[in-house]
Parts: C-alpha cells; sequence; structure tokens
C-alpha cells in the first residue's frame, strides 16, 4: 500500500519543535530540581545559622555564669569562719551579673551547729533593683536527699542541671551550674549554686521565631495559609524546656509524643538530638508535614529543633519554576514560529532530488540529475547521486565476486572442520568389548577449527593418551594439532615410554618451527593388567584423578612446552591408578573460559563441579563440566579452544 505523502519541511519542523519540548522539559525539570534542592539547602544553611546562632549565646551565658561561679567560689572559701560574710559574697557578684537569678551555698550537715542542720544561704535578685537574702534549707527543703547535691559534691569541674522549677527559692523554671567548696584544709563542706534564669532563653527562641515568620510572610504574601514555623529544646532526658505551648515545658517529654505516633521518624529524631546530632527529619508533627532542622547546645547536652512546614520551604522553589516554566513557553512558541519558515524555504531543492532519487533507486543509474542553485549541502548531495551512479554498477559486480569467494571459504572450513574431528579418536564407546576402560572426550574449537587435540589407543595390553594445546587459534593452530596427532600416533607404536615420545616430538617440532608456535602436551601410558601410570607432563595442566567420593591434582612437574627449547630433558613420572577412578585431563579454555565481566571460570570453580558430581563416569563429568562452564560464561563469545578427556581404569579381577 502506498504511503501518504508528507512534507519533509513539515515533518522536521515537527521533529524539531518535538526534540525542543522534550530537551526544555528536561532541562526544566532539572532547573526546577535544581532550584527546589538549592532552597531547602538554604533553607538548610539558614536555620543551622539560627541554631549555631542560638548555641553561640547560650554558650556565652553559660561560660560567664561558670567564670562568675569559680570567681564566687573562691571569694566564698576565704570567708567560711563568717556565715554573714558569704551572704556579702554573693551578693556583690550577683550584681555583677544579670544573667544569674540567684547564689546559692548548700553546707553539709551541721557544718554551722548555730546555724542547724540545714544552712542554704540564698541570694535572689527579684527585679533590677531588688536583692534577697534567704535561708532555704530545711526539713522540707532536704537538699541531702536530691541527687544533685550528691553529683555536685564529686563535680571538681562543675556540674550543669537539668532545668526544674526552683519553687523554694528563684519561684521560676531555672538551669543551676554547681561547684563543691572546701575549707582551708581542702575538704569539701559544701556545694555552689549559680542560678540561670530560663525566660530569657524562652523570649530569644520567641523573637527568632517571629523573625521567620514575618520574614516568610514577605515572602509568600499572596498565599492565604501562613506556614508559621516555630522552635522547641529538649533537655537531656527528652524534657522540653522551651516550647510555643507553655503547659507542656517540664511537663511532657518529647518521647511520649514520639511513642503515640504510628511513625518510627519521631522517636529516630529524638534519638537523634539526644545524641548530639545535627540534621533535618521530615516528619508528620500534629498534622501538618514539616522539615524539623536540629542541633545540639553542646555545653549543656540540651538540644534545639526549629519546625518548618514542608510548603514553606518548597513554595519558592515551585513559584521561580513556574516563572521559568512560563518563559521556556513563549520562547519555544518564538522558535516554533522561525523554524517553520527557515525548514521550509531551506529544504525545497530537496524536492527536485526526488524524482531523481527514485529512479537511481529503481536500477536506472544513468537517470539524468537536476541542477541545485546554491552551493551547499544539497548541492553536494546532487554530485553524490552522480558518482554512486558512476560507481554502484562496478560495486555490485565486486558485490557478486565477493559473495562468491566467502561463500567457497565457509565451505572449505567447514570441510576443515570435519577433517579435523575425523582425526580424533571415537569415544560412545572405543572398545565395547573391553570392561578395564571407559574412555570419554569433547573437543570445541573457537572458531571453524582449532589447535586442541586429544588421542589414545591401546596396544600391548597398555592405553596410550595424549591431550595437548597449541599456541594460538584458527588454521594455523589446526595444522601444527594435525602433525603433533600424527607423531603421537607414529611414536606411540614403537616407544611405551612417555618421556621419550614427549622429547621425540619436541625435537621434530623445534626443528621445523619458522613460525614459533608452540604446545602444551601430556602423555600418558597406562598398564591395563597393574594400574600403573607413567607419565610425562610439558607444560599442561594437571589431570584430576576422580573417584566416586574424592578427587585430587596429579602432581606434575613444570617441564617447559614443546617447541621452544631443542634440548630440553623432559622428566617422567609414575603412580598408580585406583581401580574404579577416572583421570580428567583438560586444556586451558576450560579454566580460562570468561564470562562478560572477563572474571575468568578458574581452577576452584572446576574442582567444586567436580566434587558436586559426586561420580567417576566419563561421560557424566565432561557432561557436568560442559553445563558448568555453559551456565556460568551465558552469551559471552568462546575466547579459547575448549578439549575435555576422561579415562575411567578399572583393574581386572
Amino acid at each position: 500500500m502506498k504511503l501518504k505523502f508528507h512534507s519533509f519541511s513539515s515533518r522536521l519542523t515537527r521533529r524539531i519543535i518535538i526534540a525542543l519540548v522534550l530537551t526544555m522539559t528536561f532541562i526544566t525539570a532539572l532547573i526546577f530540581k535544581l532550584v527546589t534542592s538549592a532552597m531547602a539547602g538554604l533553607n538548610e544553611m539558614y536555620y543551622q545559622s539560627v541554631l549555631d546562632f542560638t548555641d553561640e549565646t547560650l554558650e556565652k551565658v553559660l561560660t560567664a555564669v561558670e567564670v562568675s561561679a569559680a570567681n564566687n567560689v573562691d571569694e566564698v572559701e576565704s570567708w567560711l569562719s563568717q556565715p554573714d560574710k558569704v551572704y556579702d559574697a554573693m551578693e556583690s557578684e550577683l550584681k555583677l551579673n544579670p544573667h544569674i537569678i540567684g547564689f546559692a551555698l548548700a553546707f553539709e550537715p551541721n557544718y554551722y551547729p548555730q546555724e542547724g542542720y540545714w544552712f542554704e544561704p540564698y541570694v535572689v535578685q527579684r527585679n533590677s533593683k531588688t536583692i534577697e537574702r534567704l535561708q532555704i534549707g530545711s526539713a522540707e527543703h532536704d537538699y541531702f536527699k536530691s541527687s544533685w547535691y550528691s553529683i555536685a559534691l564529686k563535680a571538681e569541674d562543675g556540674y550543669w542541671s537539668n532545668p526544674y522549677f526552683d519553687d523554694a527559692g528563684a519561684k521560676m523554671m531555672v538551669c543551676s551550674y554547681m561547684l563543691p567548696i572546701h575549707d582551708h584544709k581542702g575538704k569539701t563542706v559544701g556545694v555552689f549554686i549559680a542560678d540561670v534564669s530560663l525566660n530569657w532563653l524562652k523570649e530569644q527562641i520567641d523573637e527568632i521565631d517571629e523573625k521567620n515568620n514575618d520574614r516568610r510572610k514577605e515572602i509568600l504574601s499572596y498565599f492565604k495559609k501562613p506556614f508559621d514555623s516555630y522552635s522547641f529544646i529538649i533537655g537531656r532526658n527528652g524534657d522540653y524546656i522551651v516550647h510555643p505551648d507553655r503547659k507542656r515545658i517540664l511537663n511532657e517529654n518529647f518521647f511520649a509524643y514520639a511513642n503515640a505516633t504510628p511513625t518510627p521518624l519521631d522517636e529516630e529524631l529524638g534519638k537523634d538530638m539526644l545524641a548530639g546530632k545535627n540534621g533535618k527529619k521530615l516528619i508528620d508533627i500534629e498534622k501538618t508535614v514539616s522539615y524539623v532542622f536540629y542541633s545540639p547546645l553542646k555545653r549543656t547536652g540540651w538540644s534545639m529543633g526549629i519546625v518548618v512546614p514542608k510548603a514553606a520551604v518548597l513554595q519558592p522553589g515551585f513559584v521561580l519554576g513556574a516563572i521559568i516554566l512560563a518563559v521556556m513557553g513563549l520562547g519555544l512558541l518564538a522558535i516554533f514560529l522561525v523554524c517553520r519558515f527557515t525548514i521550509h524555504f531551506a529544504t525545497k531543492p530537496l524536492t527536485y532530488l526526488s524524482d531523481s532519487a527514485n529512479e537511481v533507486a529503481k536500477g536506472n543509474f544513468d537517470t539524468p540529475l537536476p541542477s541545485i542553485k546554491y552551493n551547499d549541502e544539497i548541492h553536494q548531495l546532487r554530485d553524490s547521486f552522480r558518482k554512486m551512479q558512476q560507481s554502484l554498477a562496478k560495486y555490485v559486480e565486486r558485490l557478486k565476486t565477493s559473495t562468491a569467494q566467502n561463500a567457497s571459504m565457509e565451505s572449505e572450513l567447514n570441510i576443515a572442520r570435519g577433517i579435523q574431528m575425523e582425526m580424533l579418536p571415537k569415544t560412545y564407546p572405543p572398545y565395547p568389548e573391553r570392561k578395564d576402560i571407559d574412555i570419554y572426550g569433547s573437543l570445541t574449537p573457537a572458531r571453524a577449527v582449532g589447535g586442541d587435540l586429544y588421542d589414545f589407543h591401546i596396544h600391548d595390553e597398555r592405553l596410550f593418551f595424549c591431550i595437548g594445546d597449541v599456541s594460538g587459534k584458527g588454521v594455523p593452530a589446526s595444522l601444527v594439532m594435525a602433525v603433533i596427532s600424527a607423531q603421537f600416533r607414529t611414536l606411540s607404536a614403537n616407544e611405551d615410554q612417555p618421556q621419550r615420545i614427549v622429547k621425540a616430538m619436541n625435537t621434530t617440532m623445534v626443528g621445523r618451527n619458522d613460525s614459533m608456535m608452540f604446545a602444551t602436551l601430556f602423555v600418558g601410558v597406562i598398564n591395563l593388567k597393574t594400574g600403573e601410570l607413567r607419565y610425562c607432563n610439558a607444560g599442561h595442566d594437571s589431570p584430576v584423578i576422580v573417584s566416586e567420593q574424592s578427587y585430587e591434582l596429579l602432581p606434575v612437574d613444570t617441564n617447559v612446552p614443546i617447541g621452544i627449547v631443542p634440548d630440553w630433558t623432559y622428566t617422567q613420572q609414575q603412580t598408580t591408578i585406583q581401580s574404579g577412578s577416572t583421570i580428567f585431563l583438560y586444556t586451558d579454555g576450560l579454566t580460562e573460559a570468561e564470562e562478560k565481566d572477563q572474571i575468568l571460570f578458574g581452577e576452584k570453580r572446576m574442582l567444586e563441579t567436580i566434587e558436586a558430581g559426586k561420580t567417576s563416569d566419563p561421560e557424566t563429568i565432561i557432561n557436568n563440566m560442559t553445563n558448568a562452564i555453559r551456565l556460568y560464561v551465558g552469551d559471552a563469545e568462546q575466547s579459547d579452544d575448549l578439549t575435555m578427556l576422561a579415562i575411567r581404569y578399572n583393574k581386572p579381577a
């Protein structure tokens, strides 16, 4: 059926626009992703700076408290003999430290007998002008039973307490810094306490939240929903220290809230905060999907978090992305109009070539071609058609000749492969009348023909066998393989010593080896009456002796391959083959078989395959190994010739 004609210029314009749309869509999506990621990164940096600023502010205050407490301890210790002077020392220091709400001294029991069992002098700053002196130690306020007192007595470097509501002295939420005090003999006689009001911290956090929300409302003023954020601080045990809901402060625990939610993210957030980690998490908190940016307040062991609704973080990026999308859309419309006109005008000469090209396609190589006005690519195309007309006929003739030659070469290679396979002895089975020997072999060349070989024959109740691997592949290797096979047959017919057979083959090959090819070779002779095996190895892989229950590598000497060294003295070795055992021989095409990532099959996998088979049957061993290689290699191209030969000996009764 004839296809409907479509204008090339229209089709080209449409394709360019589609390509532009797809490209710009990808670019827009990428820019949108980058913008939103950048905005999220900027937000994270901003909130991290807020967290760092809060930590730095708190650090300065707490450092000042520690320095003030250390200075005051020195002065207090100098006045321990005069209890009234202790009040004076604490009051004078209190006036110099606006962040400290009060100082206290908790003495050991009956340290001042005249003051009673409990003596805890306390000076508190009620406002900017009034400082009140109190003695808050009593049976109702028995500080000896408090854990902070016993900890502070031993804390030579100071100890910060968890926040708590001080109902005995300050009458507000405080956090205390404590140091042990010593008398002139160095004995610990009590604890010095500096109370810091946390109201200033709550006020600072409220101020930070207010600034963040005001800034966000200015940027997103056209949205109805304000997307307010808020900050909170939790203590070392997870209790809220600062929170917009004042009812939660020191009354609720972050983990109690987290355990009440179905997602584990809340609990992970709490664990990270208590572990002193920095970061952010996206969680559903109080029915709003929000980012929680968190950072430790290092000196205290507290952790601060800022809760920001996800929409507040992402919407600036969405807005910017929408603007970019609108601008790109307008640009795309302009490009479409320009492309449509330009392409239609530029492709008009192609119509002139259409009819001529159709005639050439029909085989009319002498069809006249139209003239082209401009010397451009279309003009060059016309010239190319002219050259094509002149050379196409010659090319068709050469193609016919080449096709015939290739077909002839392929036929010859197939014949050569058949001849090579016919040279191998038959193994199914080779000696059906004998019960003492069972042989099975397999040869798979990497190309049409290859350089691997195996051979065997029985002479004077001895089994002569060999396996070899000629260097290289293809036709040259196959010719050397044929020569070696013929030499083995000739020499083994008159000689029963493997060492002499190999030496003679080496001498012959070295003498006529202008191509510098060589071969690894293993030659063995089994006495079929006794099971005695004499063998000579010329650089070949060690065979494996396989029984029903075990296997072992046959030890071989490291003689050089034949065809390299003229006067090499080859060694001969001897062992006895147990009845029922099989000699498994192979070329390196087995161990060096490669999968798609060029990882070798290896000797280890070969031995594992033998062990898994639990058999000494020659055909089964080779079939198992063939299947293992095929499964391992998969679709990868065979890299080398693969040959296997298995010989099982059964000692006559």
